[in-house]
């Protein structure tokens, strides 16, 4: 496996993935009330989900359900996901090491697009609230009124490579989700898996990541000498 602070220091452009690696956006319990927000949506339009999506903390898997089986609903349910995560932006705290490696990308004048299946607004709330938005050229949120393009759709990359003027193989990929890894491979981007546990580390190798950490801070020190 590939040193990721290597891999790193290779890389013209980063895709940073956004709930993790950047801020943990949705942990308990904002994760079971923007599901919850997304199936009072739901229940608006008359519709009833299956015991599963009627049971799980993750909201993109209620929009991901909608999307295929009650499309009517789709923009309400897509709103309450949007304003719970944009609640959740305003509280969220970083996660460590994260605004280190930002900046010492920004100064090093590599470019980074943030590439998330969480909505654009809520991550822009969220950066001009702790002064990052200098530090990132754009942000490729969740395709609206498509959850199909969510990742580990390629489109969101695509764009995301077409935005830092980056070829795919001189990009890296940090994200924290086996989708995350999926989607680099489909698209010939290299990875760097952020696990936060023993069993996600596993998952992340799994999976295919190039490398993996266990703290951001681990890429802080970026561009290495």
């Amino acid at each position: 496996m590939t040193d990721a602070a290597q891999l790193l220091n290779e890389s013209a452009a980063v895709l940073l993935d956004f709930d993790g690696p950047v801020t943990p956006l949705m942990p308990a319990p904002a994760n079971m009330h923007a599901a919850d927000a997304a199936r009072q949506a739901l229940a608006a339009h008359g519709a009833t989900p299956p015991d599963d999506i009627a049971a799980t903390s993750d909201h993109l898997a209620v929009i991901r359900w909608t999307g295929t089986h009650v499309s009517e609903a789709l923009a309400d349910v897509e709103n309450a996901c949007t304003a719970a995560e944009t609640n959740s932006a305003r509280i969220c705290t970083p996660t460590p090491g994260a605004r280190a490696l930002l900046a010492a990308l920004h100064d090093a004048g590599t470019p980074v697009v943030i590439v998330s299946n969480n909505a654009a607004e809520p991550i822009r709330v969220y950066l001009e609230r702790h002064g990052l938005t200098a530090y990132v050229r754009d942000v490729v949120g969740r395709p609206y009124l498509r959850p199909d393009l969510m990742k580990p759709e390629p489109h969101t990359v695509h764009r995301a490579l077409t935005i830092a003027e980056a070829s795919a193989r001189s990009a890296v990929f940090i994200g924290d989700s086996v989708s995350d890894i999926e989607v680099a491979r489909a698209t010939g981007v290299r990875s760097i898996g952020y696990a936060k546990t023993v069993q996600r580390g596993t998952e992340l190798r799994d999976a295919g990541a190039d490398a993996v950490i266990d703290h951001m801070a681990r890429l802080a020190a970026y561009p290495a000498e």
